[in-house]
């Protein structure tokens, strides 16, 4: 599953996507039948990408498009 963030992807800017090493947005490979489970990278990294949508979503709302 891959979620990017409607006004752009993450990039670098947090060191969780240096840990995570994909500057466009959270991904996971899960196998062909789903045998691999998520990690505790791919969730921080999820985790950062959700507040980043959340405080666009929340300026939005707040009619202060940015």
């Amino acid at each position: 599953m891959h979620i990017a963030r409607p006004e752009g992807p993450p990039g670098f800017t947090d060191p969780v996507k240096f840990t995570d090493g994909n500057p466009y947005g959270t991904s996971h490979v899960t196998g062909a039948q789903g045998e691999i489970p998520v990690d505790s990278t791919a969730r921080v990294s999820g985790a950062y990408q959700g507040k980043g949508i959340a405080d666009v979503a929340r300026t939005l709302k707040a009619g202060r498009a940015t």
